[in-house]
């Protein structure tokens, strides 16, 4: 419940920055609940995509770090795959949005910030090399 907590709340302002990339097709909340399903499918899925990548042993140390950065990537095509067929399922037209390379390309952007954030405030993170344990992932 508390991922599902965080990640809505994450999901909130990246749905307002996401907006300014999508093509306008309705008024500004059905266009909000477009962006934050985009933007939700990104923090909560992609929240469980981190989750299984740190199962991988070896993952926080050397080549791991690149097979983590390939992990998110796939992981971004799957979050961006699965949030177009929640907006085909509100019969949103998705010929109109960016291609699915783009969805893996935001997801590593997206982890990038997040990871960055997180050593900033001292917390184990991608680039500290720390450990976690992939039950309490602090994101």
């Amino acid at each position: 419940m508390k991922a599902l907590t965080r990640n809505t709340l994450l999901a909130v302002p990246l749905a307002l920055l996401i907006m300014t990339v999508l093509p306008r097709q309705s008024s500004f909340g059905w266009d909000y609940l477009d962006a934050f399903t985009l933007a939700f499918s990104f923090t909560y899925i992609g929240h469980w995509v981190e989750v299984l990548l740190l199962k991988i042993p070896g993952i926080e140390t050397g080549s791991g770090k690149v097979v983590r950065v390939l992990g998110w990537f796939a992981g971004g095509l799957w979050c961006y795959v699965l949030a177009r067929w929640a907006l085909v399922a509100y019969g949103r037209d998705t010929r109109q949005l960016p291609a699915l390379i783009w969805g893996g390309l935001f997801f590593v952007a997206l982890e990038v910030v997040v990871h960055g954030l997180l050593q900033a405030s001292g917390k184990p993170n991608f680039y500290s090399g720390q450990l976690r344990d992939s039950t309490t992932v602090a994101r």
